[in-house]
This record gives C-alpha cells, sequence and structure tokens, in this order.
C-alpha cells in the first residue's frame, strides 16, 4: 500500500517565482513554487498587499519554472520542470479558477536526476521555443506553435545535449526575430578533446541555435569564462538592449557576447562590505531584469543580502561599458522580481517570510560607481510595505496549551541566523485591530449604515432598552438627529434601495426617510415584533407563529403583503438574503422555530408565501442566514448547543440538499453576513469568531484568532473596503482580516542567532533557548542584524547565547 500526505500548512518556502499575465487580464500577476504547491498571487498596487488568488498540488515536486508568452498574445503561460521527467506548458484558468496542462511531454525517468532534464528552464523572449535542462548533458529545446484551433501545441524535443558536461545555468537570449538562441554556463569535466577547442576544458559560457528552417540545434558559439562563475543574466536586445548575457563569477561580473572581441571596460568588480576580507569575494545568488521602453533596470543580490545595480551602457550591437553601485540591502532572497507598478518581489527559501518593497528611487545619484568597498545605510531606495511570513526552516517544535485557549499552539524555533524566531503558531486567520472605544453598559448587537457615498458613515448600537447611534468621520461621535428611535432596543436595521434607513424594535417598524420624514407601521394590539430581517428591497418581521412580510413598490413605498407567513409553530429567529442583482426582491426566506426546525418559504409574486423546504436540527436554533455566495444560495442555521448546519439551496424549488454540520463551540450560534474578497459570507461567533467563505472554489469554516464577539457586522472604510464592526466586552472594535490564504497565524519572538535547542522550564513556563552561529558576530550598534545579517568572521569561530523567553 502506498499512501499520499498533505498537509494542512503547505511548505512556506518559494524556490523560484515568474512574472506574467497569467489571467489574460492587465493585471501583473506572480506565480511561485512551494515545494510541490503552484500558487498564483497578486499584489494589490493600491494597499500593497499580497494575497494567493489561487494553490493547486501539482504532485510533484517543482525544479523551475518559466513564463512564455508567443507573439502577439496577451496571455502568459507556465513553462515547468519537475521531479517528473516531463516538460509540462500550463496556462491559467480563469473561469474555472485552476492551472490547466496544455501540453505534457515526457522524456525521461521519475525522480530528482542529474541526467533527466528539469532542473533549468529557459524560454525565448519571443516565444517561439523553450529550452529545458539537465544538471548533466541533457538539453531539449520544444518548439512552440499553433495547431488549426489556434491552441498552443509543441512538437518532439530537438537534442542539445553534450557529453561529460555540467550545466549551472541557461537564459534565453534576446536576439529579436532572428533563429532563438539559449546561453547556457557550463563545464566539460572529460579529458578527451574531441573538437581540438582548447578553451573544452574550461568553464564556459556557450549559445545554442535553433534553426527554425531546418528544425535542429547546433552549438553556435562558445568562450571561457572564470572557473568561479555561477550565474547568467540575459540583458535585452533589438530597441531596449545589447543583447548577450552578463556572467557573475566570484567578485565580479563579466558581458560576454558573439560580437565582442575583448573584455576590456566589461568586467566590474563587486562592492564588498568593509568588513569582508579579500578572501571572501561578493557571489551573486538572485537578480531580477526590468524592461522599460528603451531601456532596462538590472537589479543583482549578494549572498550577504546586499542589492547591486548594474549599469550598462551599449551601443547599437554591444555593450560598451559595464558600471556598478550599491542599491541597498534586505535579508538575502532566492527570487527577485521587479513589477510594472514599481514593488519588488523578494521570495524567500530559507529565512522564512517574503517580502514586498516599493521603490522609492532608481538608486541614490550620490552612490559611487565601480567602488570596490561599500558602506551599509538603512533603506533609501526602497520602502516595505508587506511582508507575508513563513515558518521555514523549522528546526525544533513543541505542541503546548501554555495561553489556555481551546486549542493548543505550536512553538517552533524557525530561520537562520538574524533572520530566526520563536513562532507561536495558531490555527485560524490573523485578525487586524484598527480601532477600539469603549461604550457605555451592555452593547448586544451592531449595524453599519451607508447613507451616500462609497463608505459607512453611521454605527449602530443596540442595547437591552436603547439604541445608540454614532457618527464615523475623523473620529467616532454620537449623533442625535438620525431620526432612529433611541429609546428602544434595535432587532434589525438596514438601507432602503429607494432611499432612506429602515429599523425594526419590538414595537413598530420604522422607516426613516432621506429628508427626515418617518413612516410607522405598528404590528396588531397584544402582538410585538419578536425577531426581524432586512434587505435593501425587504423586510419580513416576525409576530409569534406568523410573519409579516414587507415590499417596495413601484412608488418606492414599502407595503405589507395581503398574506402573511404561517409558521405553525413559534419563530425564534428569521434570515433573508440580500436581493440578487437585476431582482425586484430576495425569492426565499428563512425561518427557525422553537421544535427544532428551519423552514424554507418561497415569497412568490403575490399570495401567501409557500413552505419549499423543511430541515431537522439537533437543538433549537439561535440564528439563521441565507448567503447568496459564489457557490449558490446557501443556508447556515447556528444552534444554542453551539453547532453550526449549512446546506445549500436550490434557487429554484427552494429545497435543500447537502447538510453539514460543525462544532463551533459551547455558546450559542450567532450568524451576521459579511463581505470578503467582493462576495458574500458569514461570521459565525461562538465562545470563538469564526469566518465561513468560498476560498479557491470550496466553502470553508475557519477559526478569527481573535477575542470572543458578542455581535459583528460588515463595515466599509477607506482604511478596509472589507472590514467588521463588532463589540465585545462593552467595546466598540473595527477589526480586519487582512489575509485569507493562511490557515495559521503566528507571533514571533526574534532571536539573534540560528536556535538549536529550546526546553520549557514547567514551574515558570519559560522557555531556555540555545542560539549558535558558525563564523558569525554581531553587527555593530547602528546596523540592524535583521536587515544586514551578521558579520562573518573565519572558520572555526562561532557565537552563541543562552536565552530565556517568556512566550
Amino acid at each position: 500500500m502506498y499512501l499520499y500526505n498533505l498537509t494542512l500548512q503547505p511548505a512556506s518556502s518559494i524556490s523560484t517565482a515568474i512574472l506574467g499575465h497569467f489571467s489574460g487580464t492587465k493585471a501583473q500577476e506572480i506565480v511561485v513554487a512551494r515545494n510541490q504547491k503552484l500558487e498564483l498571487w497578486q499584489a494589490n498596487t493600491t494597499t500593497g498587499k499580497l494575497s494567493v488568488e489561487h494553490s493547486e498540488d501539482m504532485f510533484c515536486r517543482i525544479r523551475s519554472l518559466a513564463s512564455f508568452r508567443v507573439t502577439g498574445g496577451s496571455k502568459d503561460y507556465i513553462v515547468m520542470g519537475a521531479d517528473t521527467g516531463a516538460a509540462c506548458l500550463m496556462e491559467y484558468d480563469f473561469k474555472n479558477r485552476r492551472f490547466k496542462v496544455v501540453q505534457y511531454h515526457e522524456f525521461g525517468r521519475t525522480g530528482l536526476r542529474r541526467l533527466v532534464a528539469g532542473q533549468y528552464v529557459a524560454t525565448d523572449p519571443k516565444g517561439r521555443a523553450f529550452m529545458i535542462g539537465a544538471v548533466e548533458r541533457s538539453k531539449l529545446v520544444y518548439v512552440v506553435t499553433r495547431d488549426s484551433e489556434a491552441r498552443l501545441v509543441f512538437g518532439s524535443p530537438l537534442e542539445a545535449s553534450k557529453a561529460h558536461s555540467i550545466c549551472f545555468d541557461i537564459v534565453g537570449v534576446d536576439v529579436g526575430y532572428e533563429n532563438p538562441v539559449f546561453a547556457a554556463l557550463e563545464s566539460v569535466y572529460d579529458d578527451d578533446n574531441d573538437d581540438g577547442d582548447e578553451n573544452a576544458q574550461k568553464k564556459q559560457v556557450v549559445y545554442y541555435e535553433l534553426d527554425l528552417g531546418l528544425n535542429h540545434v547546433v552549438r553556435k558559439w562558445a568562450a571561457a569564462v572564470p572557473d568561479t562563475a555561477n550565474r547568467l543574466i540575459a540583458l535585452p536586445g533589438g530597441d531596449d538592449g545589447p543583447s548577450g548575457v552578463l556572467v557573475c563569477s566570484e567578485g565580479a561580473i563579466e558581458y560576454y557576447s558573439p560580437v565582442v572581441t575583448s573584455t576590456e571596460g566589461l568586467r566590474v568588480v563587486i562592492p564588498r562590505r568593509t568588513e569582508q576580507g579579500e578572501d571572501r569575494p561578493v557571489m551573486i545568488v538572485t537578480h531580477a531584469v526590468h524592461r522599460m521602453k528603451n531601456a532596462f533596470f538590472i537589479l543583482a543580490q549578494g549572498e550577504t543580502g546586499d542589492l547591486y545595480k548594474v549599469i550598462v551602457e551599449y551601443s547599437e550591437e554591444a555593450a560598451t561599458q559595464l558600471g556598478i553601485t550599491y542599491f541597498d540591502s534586505i535579508p538575502p532572497a532566492s527570487c527577485l522580481r521587479i513589477l510594472r507598478a514599481g514593488f519588488l518581489f523578494a521570495a524567500s527559501a530559507d529565512s522564512g517570510s517574503h517580502r514586498l518593497f516599493q521603490f522609492e528611487n532608481l538608486g541614490l545619484e550620490t552612490e559611487p560607481v565601480n567602488q570596490q568597498m561599500l558602506s551599509l545605510r538603512e533603506l533609501s531606495s526602497l520602502i516595505l510595505v508587506d511582508e507575508v511570513e513563513g515558518l521555514c526552516p523549522i528546526l525544533r517544535s513543541q505542541v503546548l496549551n501554555l495561553a489556555e485557549e481551546d486549542t493548543p499552539q505550536v512553538y517552533a524555533l524557525c530561520g537562520r541566523a538574524a533572520q530566526s524566531a520563536l513562532r507561536i503558531v495558531r490555527h485560524g486567520l490573523e485578525v487586524s485591530e484598527l480601532a477600539v472605544s469603549e461604550l457605555p453598559g451592555t452593547p448586544q448587537a451592531v449595524w453599519a449604515v451607508r447613507r451616500q457615498g462609497d463608505f459607512d458613515d453611521l454605527i449602530v448600537v443596540g442595547f437591552r432598552d436603547a439604541t445608540l447611534v454614532l457618527g464615523v468621520a475623523d473620529d467616532v461621535t454620537e449623533v442625535t438627529n438620525s431620526g432612529l428611535l433611541a429609546t428602544e432596543p434595535t432587532l434589525a436595521l438596514g438601507v432602503c434601495d429607494a432611499g432612506g434607513i429602515v429599523q425594526a424594535t419590538p414595537r413598530v417598524l420604522r422607516r426613516v426617510h432621506a429628508d427626515g420624514r418617518a413612516a410607522e407601521w405598528q404590528p396588531p394590539r397584544g402582538l410585538g415584533i419578536t425577531h426581524a430581517a432586512l434587505n435593501s428591497r425587504q423586510a419580513v418581521v416576525a409576530l409569534g407563529e406568523r410573519a409579516v412580510v414587507f415590499e417596495l413598490d413601484t412608488m418606492g413605498e414599502l407595503r405589507e403583503r395581503a398574506e402573511s407567513l404561517d409558521a405553525g409553530t413559534d419563530i425564534v429567529c428569521v434570515g433573508l438574503p440580500a436581493v440578487p442583482q437585476g431582482r425586484r426582491g430576495a425569492s426565499f426566506v428563512a425561518v427557525g422555530c422553537a421544535d427544532s426546525t428551519v423552514r424554507v418559504f418561497a415569497l412568490g409574486a403575490g399570495g401567501e408565501p409557500e413552505l419549499a423546504a423543511m430541515q431537522a436540527v439537533a437543538d433549537a436554533p439561535e440564528s439563521v442566514a441565507l448567503v447568496q455566495t459564489p457557490l449558490g444560495l446557501m443556508l447556515f442555521v447556528g444552534l444554542r448547543s453551539g453547532l453550526l448546519v449549512r446546506a445549500r439551496v436550490d434557487e429554484v424549488t427552494g429545497e435543500l440538499s447537502d447538510p453539514r454540520t460543525r462544532f463551533l463551540g459551547a455558546c450559542a450560534v450567532r450568524l451576521r453576513p459579511v463581505t470578503v474578497r467582493g462576495g458574500a459570507g458569514v461570521v459565525a461567533l461562538s465562545t470563538q469568531p469564526w469566518l465561513c467563505h468560498v476560498h479557491q472554489g470550496r466553502l470553508r469554516t475557519i477559526p478569527l484568532s481573535y477575542d470572543a464577539l458578542d455581535d459583528a457586522c460588515a463595515f466599509v472604510s477607506p482604511q478596509s473596503p472589507e472590514g467588521m464592526v463588532s463589540i465585545a466586552a462593552g467595546t466598540l472594535r473595527i477589526i480586519s482580516v487582512d489575509r485569507l490564504d493562511a490557515e495559521f497565524n503566528h507571533a514571533s519572538i526574534p532571536l539573534s542567532l540560528t536556535p538549536r535547542e529550546f526546553l520549557l522550564h514547567p514551574e515558570s513556563r519559560h522557555f531556555a533557548i540555545i542560539e549558535t552561529e558558525h563564523g558569525g558576530a554581531s553587527m555593530p550598534d547602528k546596523q540592524s542584524p535583521e536587515q544586514f545579517g551578521l558579520v562573518r568572521q573565519g572558520a572555526g569561530q562561532w557565537a552563541s547565547a543562552l536565552r530565556i523567553v517568556n512566550p
């Protein structure tokens, strides 16, 4: 038997990332590889926040990625190299929210093998072919064309292999519309020199040309490079640059091209830190090239995290002068990508966090060029705007419940050197607290009202025997002229499409018009309104076993329907969905009854509401909600026993199907609709708040890592377009959930050296942590180790620390 395991939390490290328009829209997106998961990220150009739009398990180990766009196309495709022994061309299906395989061709055995291609992938900048290479010998070139139905296809691979050669990097060279050319950094380890080339035994940069007419690959040109060369940077060609490649080696960057016969002036020394000796030259580990109209911008990062701006002066055919200058310092990254909107995405494979920076400038003009030493400084060209924290690598962990919460926490030692931390991991979404205000008395309910404009300007707080109206502007102040009844408790509140605010109290259903006029409906003598539900065009008020339905007429007046709803038993809660776009009202209403049932009634064009479905539940309902989610109309029922029941509602007949039950806590579950990423969701309140929403095509229920809330509702503000206003422990709180893609959140306690082991003292509940670092020492007091790392000493020298932490 062979079992396949899937973790709740995917790998947080990112090995590689690519940019492109993968959805076919104008928005630039990021596709990242996380071990065996492929994810589509977006950077919000307004807020500067990163979000995961889609995540999919590829069931293989992703080794390399490259973006691919055919000439004249508006959508980017993905070329993936993996341990499957196959070349895979994929696209992102925006409609169905999934990665779709366009074509898949097997050429070797599975597994991480040095002779099987997949370690490197490079594409032709004009979208005509791509090369996939192995660590040793194998290189395959695929020609991409379109079939009769305009679909992308590629034929059998063309061999570009060279025996007894080790490949260090592959890039696509920009040669315009001439035959596609790929550059490889190779080293031949065989003693036999079959070609008679005196440079055959050295490390070389080799050009492989794909002859589109003859349909074969030839070894066009080769040049010897330093033995320490480790990376190639392809330069733009045509009107945007000189073409050719930059070869990065220990302590230097050189320019190579077939049209250049001498490298004089085309080699620059990489500046090193003052504390680094001459025996520790800088090595480039990652880079980013950003193409602009008739120009380009190159950033390269050294192993210590320092960023360098590479300046290339060029003529029509080749580069004429190279320059390099210090740009900024950030933690070492596994991949750098420059977005067109002015952001720098720095992914990490071993420091835990992935960061998004915004460009302040393209480098200080006062920074000297081609200096061999550099002086560290705080960020001056970049601003950190977002950080996605990760757990990679986890060195040690313990599962404990030191906080005495409902679920235990995971205490993990993560990261290395100055980027290490003790992380306290909890299951649930992270909640940001934007504002907190004290309230008089004990509030029971809260609503947000938008009278005009794009943002909510009133917050209404309901008490046991009164209602408080607050105005939201630069600060929160009490409003006394809103027209709402302040001397009675509020059961439901909403904004009418025809203008005005509708308020339901135990005594009256009141509509306050925009001009201050008020219209009221009072229940029959001897009856009171027990529960109510509102949307923008309808109102349902419960009077014992009956419920009265109100609808907007053609004159914009709220009229009572002639026939009332008869549940046959006492109604204990009511749920009314939002009005669908283009409709005059909702088609169904749900009521929870005292006999532990939930009934769904169809609201036809006229006549008495008809019973469409009935669902028995395990306990008396506390609240009920009908929500139009991206997956369809859903019924949510919160029970007094702490259970949440959800079922799918047929939008034509109202029948219920696929009921699901989940235990949320020991207290009764209260439900309130909210907005999540432009769609409808539900916040469920028990001993802990929970969020029910559609995430990546699936409906999920996940806790919020926050205090227990008494009530909450959607709140739209300039600071948080999809926030919530809530009440808890006698306070009014405005909160937001910024990152919906992480099922776990964690608090961090920074450490200074790489942690090795930790133990818990059972009486004091403090952790003792051992930290050590080989060849490491602290930075000067004026410099931050989190940004610049540690000063590296010689071999055999250690830095160590014993730290006592109160988690």
